[in-house]
């Protein structure tokens, strides 16, 4: 899975630097975009979890050169279950509390083609060409609880009770909105399709699992493939060397 890391990465800098290497007189476009999304099982993946996952993303895109086309990466993360335990230990005589905590997640790296037409208007669809990784992943924290509102001040543990990483592949549709014009602000609507390959990964025992020791106890672990839905809404910035006259064209 590094080996696939590691190759991503470099395919996705031979884009980035041929966009650098444009002629300073053509225009170039790069869009940053930050996103909230929601993460809804599909298939077999929706037959063991039936939860959503709620989370956040961000995507950097590069137009090659002046085609239609843009190239870059996108991260995002999301949890889709949690349990925790509360309990007090008496420490050199001081009473402490303390939070168990075991979050379900999943993490999304992908690489990406878009496809957009130059339209001057004020809505833009596109279609997004993707492809990756995703990582399913449990992770267990310790918190003190020391009554203060600052989570920062918290004494803190953490460990990963088990991972497992999925190829990852599939497409968006989107469609981006004026918000500001002149600041190169847009409101992006997108949906993306994301089928996967199995994974191992943990999801809620039927019942009430009131009987655990610690939270971890009231997951079981499942395997399929990793087929998600992606619905998403965010703010993107368009980033360009267009002329203020030239402007109206994106």
């Amino acid at each position: 899975m590094k080996y696939l890391n590691f190759c991503l990465l470099f395919l996705l800098a031979i884009p980035v630097a041929k966009a650098q290497e444009t002629d300073s007189g053509n225009p170039w476009r790069v869009y940053l975009n930050g996103n909230f999304q929601l993460g809804i099982p599909q298939q077999d993946f929706k037959e063991n979890l039936d939860r959503i996952g709620i989370g956040g993303g961000g995507l950097l895109l590069f137009q090659l050169g002046t085609m239609p086309l843009y190239a870059g990466a996108e991260f995002s993360g999301m949890s889709y279950d949690r349990e925790s335990i509360d309990y007090t230990v008496n420490v050199g005589g001081f009473l402490r509390d303390y939070e168990l905590r075991t979050s379900n997640s999943i993490f999304m790296m992908h690489g990406m083609l878009r496809i957009q037409p130059n339209i001057n208007g004020p809505v833009r669809p596109y279609l997004d060409g993707m492809v990756g990784t995703k990582n399913l992943f449990t992770r267990t924290r310790l918190i003190e609880d020391d009554n203060d509102g600052d989570p920062d001040n918290n004494d803190e543990e953490s460990r990963i009770e088990t991972g497992d990483w999925a190829f990852s592949y599939g497409g968006a549709l989107g469609i981006q909105f004026d918000i500001s014009r002149s600041q190169g602000i847009l409101l992006d609507l997108r949906c993306a399709f994301l089928p996967g390959a199995n994974a191992s990964y943990l999801v809620r025992k039927p019942g009430d699992n009131v009987n655990y020791d610690e939270p971890i106890d009231a997951f079981e672990e499942k395997s399929s493939p990793t087929t998600l839905l992606m619905p998403q809404i965010g703010l993107t910035f368009l980033l360009s060397n267009f002329s203020d006259s030239g402007s109206s064209d994106f």
